[in-house]
């Protein structure tokens, strides 16, 4: 006599081979003829069929082939899925981690202040422009115009507002995530610079500025046009780096095939 396991402790409409409920008696019916020849070839290899033992009918026949078929194809959509899912997490990496193997800039972050140059005709576009203007415009023959040898700052498309910098932590030249305090520290020092550049020439300028009422005016308004600018608030802070990045940004999947992990 086989003893089925749990019998009496499964419910009525429960499948007495394996033991799978159904809500439905005729979900149940359509379950259990497939799952009883199932059953049966588990228990015997090579399956053998005793001459007496009844057959299902042809109606059931066609209606297990059909169940088996809408299973396979259920089973053969799930291994697509896990294959995609299997193949995406193969080819994730860290973008830090990548950085750090195969790129090794000849200047470090802290160092690029050195190569920030503002000139004479930053001043005058400090005049009519406003102060993100000439800050982009500064950018633009400096931390813009790295070839890939010396760029020690990166941002890419995969993530929006996020950069990326060669630099000194504790005795070792290592790629980081700039963090919100140094790239406002950074900032501050660019700001300084076009700063200290605006007051030279103010100062080579002193007699027209005595003299003359309208360009003396449009100083001042220069004046607090720069002073107005604090990196430490949000506002200020989100528009340059908002342009900084939609200038730097790089696709990581155009340098090599794979998908980043930030």
């Amino acid at each position: 006599m086989n003893i089925i396991p749990n019998k009496i402790k499964q419910p009525a409409q429960c499948c007495i081979h394996c033991g799978k409920t159904y809500k439905k008696r005729e979900n149940l019916n359509k379950h259990i003829d497939l799952c009883e020849l199932l059953h049966k070839s588990k228990k015997a290899s090579p399956l053998i069929i005793e001459d007496d033992e009844p057959l299902p009918s042809q109606r059931k026949m066609y209606q297990m082939l059909i169940e088996l078929g809408q299973k396979y194809n259920r089973l053969e959509e799930k291994m697509e899925e896990m294959n995609k899912w299997v193949a995406k997490k193969k080819k994730k990496i860290n973008v830090l981690e990548w950085l750090n193997a195969n790129v090794t800039p000849n200047i470090t972050f802290n160092s690029i202040i050195d190569k920030i140059i503002v000139l004479e005709e930053d001043v005058n576009c400090l005049l009519h422009n406003s102060f993100y203007d000439v800050l982009n415009e500064v950018f633009s023959r400096s931390i813009y115009n790295f070839n890939e040898t010396e760029n020690p700052i990166f941002a890419f498309t995969q993530k929006n507002n996020l950069f990326y910098i060669y630099d000194i932590i504790d005795d070792k030249t290592i790629w980081i995530e700039l963090t919100r305090e140094r790239l406002v520290k950074f900032l501050n020092k660019v700001h300084m610079k076009i700063f200290k550049a605006f007051c030279d020439w103010k100062q080579t300028k002193k007699d027209e500025i005595r003299t003359n009422d309208a360009f003396s005016i449009m100083c001042d308004k220069t004046t607090i046009k720069v002073l107005n600018v604090e990196f430490k608030q949000e506002s200020c802070l989100a528009k340059a780096r908002s342009t900084m990045y939609y200038k730097m940004k790089t696709d990581m999947k155009a340098l090599i095939e794979y998908d980043f992990e930030f």
